[in-house]
C-alpha cells in the first residue's frame, strides 16, 4: 500500500452492540477498496476481521481488529471491535488510537445496551462521532424508529441523518444522499436523481442538515441566513468542522450485508472524518502543536499477539515521527533501546513487511522484548513522556490451578502470556486464600482466555469459584503463658515464653518486641519465638487465614542451660501465641470495597433495596444526564458475582467498577457462617 500523509489518512474505529454488523461493515470496506474481491461472511469464518479460531466458533468478534483500505486517495484505517461488554479493553484500546468513532445499531432493534456503553465510550474520550443504522434490508426495519432510540442514547448531541434510505426491510434497493441530492441504487456505482416521492422529504431533512452544518462555523451561520441554503462543499465544511467540535453527529443508513449505501458513506468520511494530522499527541506534557513525520517518535502499543512463530507482535499507533526499519527505539517501560528489525502493515491477521510507517499511520511491530500495550514507543534520543491509557479495573475472576503435573510447569508464563494479550486480564496470586486467580472485565472474557490457554499454549486447568480473602486479628489485650518441656532420654527440650498480644489499628501489620530484663530468656531465642508465632500467623487461628494488625509482646519466661535450644522456643512460641490471640478475642476480617454504579433512573430503587441487603452503605449520589450513580461501600464476599446481579436487575444496562478499599471485622453473627463454609471448603478440596 502506497505511503499517506497524516492529513489523507482516516482512522476510524467501529463500535456497537453485538451482532450489530461492525465486521461485516469493514468488509464492505475492503471490498469497496479494492483489497478483497469478495465479501466474507460471519457465519462461515470468512471475513478478514475475524480470523481467531474461537471467532469462527461463536460466530462473532472477540478481539479488536485492523483492517486499512485506500479509497480516492484516501488511506483508511479500520479498527473493528467486539461487541461483548467483556471486552471492553478492546473498546477502550480502538478509540484511543482513532481520530473518530462509527457506532453502529440494528434498523430492527434500534438503540441497544451495547449501544449506550459505546456512547458512554466516546464521550469518556471525546471521540467525534458517527452513527450508522445498519441492516436496513432486514424485514421490519424502521428507521426512524432507530433514529428515535438513538436520540434518546445519546443525548445533549445534535443528531443529524446526512442520508434517506430508498424503501426499506425487502424493499431496501438505496440511498438518498442529501449533501448533494442524489440517489445511489443497488448495484450502481453512479449517482441517479432524487425519486420524484421522494422530494419533499428530502427538501426538508436537506433544511434540518444545512442548519446543523451551518451553526458550526460562523461565516456559514451568516451566509445561511442572507441565503437560507448552502452549498455542497459548505455543508461539508459545516459538518466537518461540527464533528471535530463534538456538536453534530451525522446519522447514516445503509446495508453492509448487501453492501447498499457503503460507497456514498466511505466518500463522505473521506470529506468530514477528522484527519490524523488532527489527533492529540497523548504526552504527559509539552505535546508538540502538530503532528510532524519528521517530529520526535511518538507511538502507543494498543495491542499485544504472542505468536508460536513471530514471538511478541504489538499493534501500533504512531501520532508523531516515523517509524524506520533499523532505527532504533525505546519502550517507555523501558531503559533499554532496541534496533527495529521488523516492521509490519496489519490486515486482519495477516502481517506485510514494511520499510517504515509514517505519522498518523497504524502498522505493526515484532520481537520488541519490552514493549506492552497501552505504553509508548520512543526515540531513545528525544524520549516523549507519553500517557498510558487507561484500562478499567477487573470486576470478574475464576480460581485456576493445573489440571496435570505437565500443565504445572507450563502454567505460570503460559498466564502471563495469555494475560499479556489483553490489558483488561490480570493474573494476581492471593496469599490468603492460596488460589491463583485469572481476573478480567466479564466471564465471557475470561473463559475465552482460558479456552486460548488450552488451543494456543496447550495448558489446561481447573477452574473454581474465588475464595473470599479474609484475615484474622484481635479485638482486645490477652496474655498467656506456655512450657514445652520434652524427654526423650537423651538430649531433651525445653522452653517457657509468656506472651502478650495486643490490637494494632488497620494496616499496621505486625510488631514483634521483647520486654525481657535480667536474662530469663537469652536473646538468641527471641527470633526463634518469633518464627513459631509467624508460623501460626501464616495459617492463622480462628479459620485459617492469615493474621495481621497485631502486636506481641514476650515479656517473660524460662530456659534451661542444656536442653533449650532453637526448635524448643519455635514450639513454645507457636503454642503460646495460639493462647493468648484466642483470650485477645481473636476475629475474622472481611474486604471492603467501594463500588460506583451507573443505572437508568429506572432502575435506582431496586439498586438501592439490593445494596442494603448486600450491607452495602450508600455514600451518596450523582445524575449525569439519563443516568444515576450511586456510590457505596460494600463487603467483598457479597459482590463477587455482582455483575450477573446487575445485567439482571437493568436488562444489561447497569455498569459497575469496584476498587479495595480496606478490611472491617466481620459482623459477629456471620462468623460462625464463615468459618463453616470454610471448612467444609477444605474437606471437599
Amino acid at each position: 500500500m502506497a505511503e499517506y500523509s497524516a492529513s489523507n489518512i482516516r482512522n476510524i474505529s467501529l463500535l456497537g452492540h453485538s451482532r450489530s454488523g461492525k465486521t461485516t461493515l469493514a468488509e464492505a470496506f475492503l471490498f469497496n477498496g479494492g483489497v478483497i474481491s469478495r465479501m466474507g461472511d460471519v457465519s462461515d469464518g470468512s471475513t478478514v476481521s475475524d480470523w481467531d479460531e474461537e471467532e469462527h466458533e461463536q460466530a462473532r468478534s472477540l478481539n479488536l481488529s485492523v483492517t486499512p483500505f485506500p479509497f480516492e486517495g484516501v488511506k483508511f484505517n479500520i479498527v473493528d471491535t467486539p461487541g461483548d461488554p467483556s471486552f471492553l479493553g478492546e473498546v477502550i484500546s480502538a478509540v484511543g488510537v482513532t481520530e473518530s468513532t462509527m457506532i453502529l445499531v440494528d434498523a430492527v432493534a434500534g438503540a441497544e445496551v451495547g449501544t449506550e456503553l459505546a456512547w458512554a465510550q466516546v464521550q469518556a474520550a471525546e471521540s467525534p462521532t458517527f452513527l450508522l443504522i445498519n441492516k436496513m434490508d432486514r424485514e421490519n426495519a424502521d428507521w426512524e424508529r432507530a433514529l428515535e432510540s438513538l436520540a434518546d442514547a445519546c443525548p445533549d448531541r445534535t443528531l443529524v441523518p446526512v442520508n434517506l434510505p430508498l424503501g426499506q426491510g425487502e424493499d431496501f434497493r438505496g440511498i438518498v444522499d442529501l449533501i448533494r441530492e442524489e440517489a445511489w441504487l443497488q448495484d450502481s456505482d453512479r449517482a441517479a436523481p432524487v425519486p420524484e416521492d421522494m422530494l419533499e422529504m428530502v427538501e426538508e431533512r436537506r433544511m434540518e442538515l444545512i442548519e446543523a452544518a451551518a451553526e458550526s462555523d460562523d461565516q456559514l451561520l451568516e451566509k445561511y441566513f442572507e441565503e437560507e441554503s448552502l452549498s455542497a462543499d459548505e455543508i461539508v465544511q459545516g459538518l466537518a468542522q461540527g464533528v471535530a467540535a463534538g456538536t453534530v453527529t451525522p446519522v447514516y443508513m445503509a446495508s453492509a450485508f448487501r453492501n447498499l449505501g457503503i460507497l456514498p458513506l466511505i466518500r463522505n468520511l473521506a470529506a468530514i472524518a477528522p484527519a490524523a494530522d488532527t489527533a492529540a499527541v497523548p504526552m504527559a506534557e509539552d505535546a508538540p502543536d502538530a503532528v510532524t513525520a519528521d517530529g520526535p517518535l511518538a507511538a502507543i502499543a494498543f495491542r499485544t499477539i504472542i505468536d508460536r512463530y513471530m514471538g511478541r507482535v504489538n499493534y501500533l499507533r504512531v501520532f508523531n515521527g516515523t517509524l524506520n526499519k533499523g532505527d532504533q527505539v525505546r519502550a517507555t517501560v523501558s531503559d533499554t533501546q532496541e534496533p527495529l528489525v521488523n516492521l509490519h502493515s496489519v490486515l486482519g491477521k495477516e502481517l506485510g513487511t514494511v520499510e517504515n510507517l509514517g505519522a498518523g499511520d497504524i502498522g505493526a511491530v515484532s520481537k520488541l522484548s519490552d514493549l506492552v500495550t497501552s505504553r509508548g514507543l520512543v526515540d531513545p534520543e528525544k524520549p516523549a513522556p507519553l500517557t498510558a491509557m487507561d484500562y478499567p479495573k477487573p470486576l470478574y475472576s475464576l480460581s485456576v490451578a493445573p489440571a496435570t503435573k505437565a500443565d504445572s510447569a507450563k502454567l505460570g508464563q503460559s498466564l502471563n502470556q495469555v494475560a499479556e494479550e489483553d490489558p483488561t486480564l490480570s493474573v494476581t496470586s492471593v496469599r490468603e486464600t492460596r488460589q491463583t486467580l485469572l481476573q478480567g472485565i466479564g466471564d465471557i472474557q475470561v473463559n475465552v482466555a482460558l479456552k486460548r490457554l488450552e488451543t494456543k499454549f496447550g495448558v489446561k486447568v481447573e477452574t473454581t469459584e474465588p475464595k473470599v480473602p479474609y484475615m484474622e486479628t484481635v479485638t482486645r489485650t490477652g496474655a498467656a503463658r506456655y512450657r514445652h518441656k520434652k524427654q526423650t532420654g537423651g538430649a531433651g527440650q525445653f522452653a517457657e515464653v509468656h506472651m502478650r498480644v495486643e490490637p494494632l489499628t488497620r494496616g499496621e501489620g505486625f510488631v514483634y518486641e521483647s520486654e525481657i530484663y535480667g536474662g530469663s530468656i537469652s536473646s538468641v531465642f527471641l527470633p526463634s519465638i518469633e518464627k513459631g508465632v509467624k508460623q501460626v500467623m501464616d495459617q492463622g487461628v480462628v479459620a485459617g487465614f492469615p493474621a495481621v494488625d497485631l502486636k506481641v509482646v514476650v515479656y517473660d519466661g524460662k530456659e534451661h542451660p542444656v536442653d533449650s535450644k532453637d526448635i524448643a522456643f519455635q514450639i513454645a512460641g507457636r503454642e503460646v501465641f495460639k493462647m493468648a490471640a484466642a483470650e485477645a478475642g481473636a476475629t475474622l476480617l472481611e474486604p471492603i470495597y467501594r463500588m460506583s454504579i451507573s443505572v437508568p433512573e429506572d432502575n435506582m430503587g431496586d439498586i438501592m433495596g439490593d445494596l442494603t441487603n448486600r450491607r452495602g452503605r450508600v455514600l451518596g449520589m450523582d445524575q449525569m444526564a439519563n443516568r444515576s450513580i450511586v456510590k457505596a461501600e460494600v463487603p467483598f464476599a457479597e459482590i463477587m458475582r455482582y455483575g450477573t446481579d446487575l445485567r439482571s436487575m437493568t436488562q444489561g444496562r447497569g455498569t459497575y467498577e469496584i476498587e479495595f478499599l480496606h478490611y472491617e471485622e466481620v459482623p459477629s453473627h456471620l462468623i460462625d457462617k464463615v468459618i463453616a463454609a470454610h471448612r467444609t471448603a477444605e474437606e471437599e478440596e
